[in-house]
């Protein structure tokens, strides 16, 4: 029997690796993808599709700079999210850097199943994308700049 839960969407890593590449603000630019559990594959969060104008809209704008209050304002109470960050990180010797990080976020309000489901695929998601720095985060409360700088802080020591 595999050990593979859930398959990757191609449209997701393409995504990550755009993320990867997009070019350095002082802002902070976050991907927010999600599994599918009918299709039992890791997807794009989709947007609302309230009108298809605003839809090509937020496509076209899906790096922009964010704020971390913001980011936290658009995670689910109830439902995991696999969030990747790039961000500006000063270094106590004032060098910067900008680390990509997975956040594997889980709140504890979320049904069993789709806990289970996305901490099974969460180290696969995390090898695809070739993202080594994971953090998991439970309440959307405890993601502040200290949390998310003290996280980075242990990698590069």
């Amino acid at each position: 029997m595999s050990s593979i839960t859930c398959t990757i969407n191609a449209s997701v890593l393409k995504n990550v690796e755009k993320l990867r590449l997009c070019k350095k603000t002082e802002g902070m630019k976050a991907y927010v993808a999600k599994i599918d559990a009918n299709a039992l594959e890791v997807v794009d969060n989709e947007q609302p599709k309230e009108d298809a104008t605003q839809d090509k809209l937020a496509k076209d704008e899906q790096f922009k700079d964010t704020t971390l209050e913001e980011v936290v304002e658009d995670l689910p109470d109830n439902a995991p999210r696999y969030l990747v960050l790039s961000y500006r990180y000063e270094h106590n010797d004032k060098r910067v850097s900008y680390p990509l990080v997975l956040i594997y976020y889980c709140p504890e309000t979320a049904r069993p199943a789709d806990r289970m489901l996305y901490a099974s695929t969460q180290q696969l998601f995390a090898t695809k994308a070739k993202l080594d720095k994971v953090y998991l985060l439970e309440d959307k409360d405890d993601f502040t700049q200290e949390w998310l700088d003290e996280k980075v802080a242990k990698y590069s020591r």
